[in-house]
């Protein structure tokens, strides 16, 4: 413990602490009133008045302590006097100066204690003291208040001296007009008639004078010497007196100095002869200087000013009222307009309405009770409750207050400070929504050097994260730490640490057990605070991210997997020389992995992957191709193309391009594709067409001329055959035609591998075409014991496609053979045309078992079938399907498929509609 040291001035001090005449004497209510305020103000469970006198420290008013003095040898207040300033101990058990204090270890169990100098003459005398059981340290508001609580102390010493500095000038006063002489006023003698005055020495004295420098004296004198604003007021007192209107001339005046200033003096006198006639003669009175006693008048308006203007500054009403069941008001400060919007008068003696008519009334019995509750156990009481505003609104208020007893115990008045909340309740109220909103817990963490932890303030949400209750661990956060999975709570004990060393913000991943023996990913953030007492609080929060972390940890292993892919990727795209990119349709960026330099010749080295590089590769004859194919893309999503390009060598070769475009987050259409070098199979692939072309052709010729010997045998214009032979004829006509068709549809796909297929493109209009194909496959369905239906949408018969009308019946024939083919015994076949926006969709529905997945990649390749058996039993040649998307791609169609299993298949073409329909 450290014995506070004397003062350098400790002699004077002692002085100027005795000349106050303030020791040992009985208890004023001008100074317990107010500690009682700064009581309510503050909220400390301790205000005192204490002067520190050489030995002790003695305490003139107190509020929470029955003690009168303590030794000063213990006392916080004999190291307040030290400074001017105000001397705080946010908590003495941490202060080693105070930490074995008797105060402290024992009552009153001093944790927290404040003080402000009283200062007199110059001296500081004592202190005004605030000190509370519970740490906790002053705002910078809360350290304005106490110092202007301070001021109004010093105030009431300086106004005490002048009060008793007045009763004694009153006293002289009294003893030396009983005893003129011998006494320190001044004595006047006027004849009213003649003017002719006497004034005595100290008359003179009082204005500066001696008596014969103020000769020749005369009522003129006088005059001369009042101030002139003062004039007026003593001619009335003095008519009203020499009228008979008042018993004595009194007036209080001010009169010139011979030095130049103006003195207060108190003349007071009286008539006492008349002249014969009845006329007032002679009049006698006094004349005393009561300038200090004016200056003192002055100095306690002054202070009363100074009061009244410290109670309008506090942020609230205070009141002083009976403890009755209207409250009856005796003072209310004027700061209840603010909050009823009614003036103080109308509650003063209940001279309008009460106050308990204003509080709201689901709240009157609660405050009833709490307050009755402090009265009977003479303690202060906080309330918050709502009172009702003239306009209509509710406005929440806090209330501090206490009661005043009499020496028998008897309550003689409660007081108290009431303070507008509303906008911090609007707030509590708001922030409470909002974190019981959040999927985690705010909250406050506060750790001290000692290795103490604690929540001061955690939301409900706490008891999701740790699976305890906020109240838990309001002064000690062990409950919660123990959750902590043991593996992480060394990782969270290290960066809270370095948080608080560098006051850095602290954010943690970390684990919490579950009472089911789970773990949960929890991330927490928080940003330091340093506090006065050496502790830090953090403000932050937690949330679970156990879903998140989870993701992460799936999405780190996908990484991992992808990674090896990516390997893989590359080194099957170097073995199989095909290389892949990524376009972007809107900025016009492109990207290609490493093997695509090889395949157009580029050195990776001195190139970078563009849309304009790629382009100037492409063939001349090949551009128009690749551009359709990309526009086309844009609409189906496909893009699927097989051109030639000329490598900076000059060397020509053929690729094929295969991609797909998707949508990115940022909304570009993106593509994504592969590109190989096809050149050899495109080489193969023309000796193949070459070798078709040219045995097509030996063929036709001789095919013809069998095939017209077969018919003219089968008609028995030459000769009557066999019924044997005639089998064996039919068989020999219908292989012929079979191999016929092959012919023609090897010939056509030829010519159109080649460009030199012939098209009659005209306006035509559907309807009558979807009708003759339907008519033209009757008899075939018949046979196969098939029904064929034809759908139409209404417009469709007014609409015009711009088509080859042969090559479009063509498809139609090969999409209705198939269907009606491919259908089981009395199944329904459906041709249908639909208006799809500015294109016509036409399109055969069978019933039959669909297309197996694994042939539905290769549906539109050359001589595909969907198996070895297919051929046998339903007959075909599979050039039927390539054929039909070459020819409505001539015609700036396009052709898909849709086919579930068990379903059946559905094929269609879409075609343009003609802008003259």
């Amino acid at each position: 413990m450290q014995t506070p040291v004397l003062a350098i001035s400790e002699q004077a001090r002692i002085v100027a602490l005795q000349n106050t005449r303030l020791l040992d004497t009985d208890a004023e209510q001008r100074f317990d009133r107010l500690t009682h305020l700064a009581q309510l103000c503050i909220g400390t469970e301790i205000v005192l008045i204490s002067l520190v006198d050489a030995n002790r420290q003695w305490f003139k008013s107190k509020q929470g302590l029955d003690a009168c003095e303590t030794s000063r040898d213990i006392s916080f207040c004999g190291h307040t006097i030290l400074a001017d300033d105000i001397f705080e101990v946010p908590d003495a058990l941490l202060d080693s100066r105070f930490a074995d204090n008797p105060l402290v270890v024992d009552a009153p169990h001093i944790r927290f204690y404040a003080g402000v100098p009283l200062v007199s003459h110059g001296q500081r005398i004592g202190t005004l003291c605030f000190i509370d059981s519970k740490p906790r340290h002053f705002s910078d508001k809360e350290r304005q208040i106490v110092t202007e609580f301070a001021k109004s102390v010093e105030q009431e010493i300086e106004d005490r001296l002048q009060e008793h500095a007045h009763e004694q000038l009153v006293a002289s006063e009294q003893m030396y007009r009983s005893v003129l002489e011998g006494t320190r006023i001044g004595t006047w003698q006027w004849n009213i008639q003649t003017g002719e005055t006497v004034l005595n020495e100290r008359w003179a004295e009082i204005m500066g004078y001696t008596l014969a420098e103020l000769e020749p004296i005369a009522i003129e004198t006088w005059l001369a010497m009042i101030h002139p604003d003062d004039l007026a007021y003593s001619d009335t007192a003095l008519d009203n007196h020499l009228n008979g209107s008042t018993l004595f001339y009194d007036v209080e005046s001010r009169m010139k100095h011979k030095d130049g200033h103006f003195v207060w003096v108190h003349d007071r006198g009286k008539i006492v002869s008349y002249s014969a006639d009845g006329q007032p003669l002679m009049m006698y009175g006094t004349h005393a200087d009561i300038t200090e006693q004016k200056n003192s008048e002055l100095a306690l308006l002054q202070s009363r000013d100074q009061f009244k203007t410290l109670v309008a500054n506090i942020p609230g009403m205070t009141y002083r009222c009976h403890h009755d069941e209207h409250w009856t008001m005796l003072y209310m400060s004027e700061h209840i307009y603010a909050l009823s919007g009614y003036p103080a008068s109308d509650f003063i003696n209940n001279s309008l309405r009460s106050y308990v008519s204003i509080v709201h009334p689901d709240d009157r019995k609660a405050l009833f009770e709490i307050i009755d509750k402090g009265v009977k156990s003479h303690s202060s009481w906080l309330l918050n409750f709502r009172i009702l505003h003239k306009n209509g609104s509710v406005v929440w208020v806090e209330e501090r207050g206490a009661a005043e007893y009499d020496r028998t115990g008897a309550v003689q008045y409660l007081d108290g400070f009431i303070m507008d909340v509303s906008k911090e309740k609007k707030l509590q109220d708001q922030l409470y929504k909002l974190t019981q909103q959040l999927p985690g817990v705010v909250y406050q963490y506060q750790s001290w050097p000692d290795g103490r932890s604690a929540f001061p303030y955690a939301s409900d949400a706490i008891e999701d994260i740790y699976g305890v209750k906020p109240q838990e661990v309001l002064t000690d956060a062990t409950n919660a730490f123990a959750r902590i999975y043991p593996e992480d709570i060394a990782a969270v004990a290290l960066s809270i640490e370095e948080s608080a060393k560098h006051q850095t913000l602290w954010k943690q991943e970390y684990r919490v057990a579950n009472k089911d023996n789970t773990l949960t990913w929890m991330s927490g953030s928080a940003t330091p605070e340093k506090m006065p007492d050496g502790s830090t609080l953090w403000h932050g929060y937690i949330q679970d991210i156990t879903q998140t972390k989870e993701h992460y940890l799936k999405l780190e292993k996908l990484n991992q997997q992808l990674n090896i892919a990516q390997k893989s990727l590359d080194l099957g795209s170097e073995q199989a020389q095909i290389g892949y990119w990524q376009a972007s349709l809107k900025q016009g960026t492109l990207w290609w992995s490493p093997i695509i330099y090889q395949i157009f010749g580029f050195d990776s080295q001195d190139i970078v992957p563009s849309v304009t590089l790629f382009k100037s590769a492409v063939h001349p004859d090949d551009i128009d191709k690749v551009e359709k194919s990309e526009q086309q893309a844009r609409v189906t999503g496909i893009h699927n193309v097989v051109h030639r390009i000329i490598r900076p060598n000059g060397e020509v070769r053929w690729v094929h391009e295969l991609g797909q475009v998707a949508e990115d987050k940022d909304s570009d259409q993106v593509m994504i594709g592969s590109v190989q070098d096809v050149t050899e199979r495109m080489q193969l692939q023309q000796i193949k067409d070459d070798f078709i072309s040219t045995v097509s052709h030996e063929l036709r010729t001789p095919l013809t001329s069998i095939y017209g010997a077969l018919t003219l045998l089968q008609s028995g214009k030459l000769v009557t055959l066999p019924t044997k032979a005639e089998k064996l004829i039919e068989i020999a006509s219908s292989n012929c035609k079979q191999l016929s068709r092959l012919i023609n549809d090897l010939l056509d796909i030829e010519k159109l591998a080649a460009g030199k297929m012939l098209f009659e493109m005209k306006l035509s209009n559907v309807v009558p075409l979807l009708q003759r194909a339907i008519n033209d496959h009757q008899p075939y369905a018949d046979l196969h014991q098939i029904t064929l239906a034809l759908q139409l949408d209404k417009p469709i018969d007014e609409i015009l496609l711009f088509v080859d009308e042969h090559r479009l019946l063509q498809i139609l024939t090969n999409f209705l053979s198939n269907a009606v083919k491919f259908s089981p015994p009395s199944a329904r076949v459906t041709l249908s045309a639909t208006l799809m926006g500015d294109e016509i969709e036409i399109a055969v529905q069978d019933q039959g078992s669909g297309i197996p997945a694994d042939f539905q990649g290769k549906i539109f390749e050359r001589f595909s079938q969907a198996d070895a058996s297919s051929s046998k039993a339903k007959g075909g040649t599979g050039l039927g399907l390539a054929l039909c998307k070459e020819l409505i791609e001539a015609m700036n169609g396009s052709i898909g498929y849709r086919s579930e299993p068990d379903c059946g298949a559905r094929f269609y073409i879409r075609l343009p509609i003609s802008t003259e329909s």
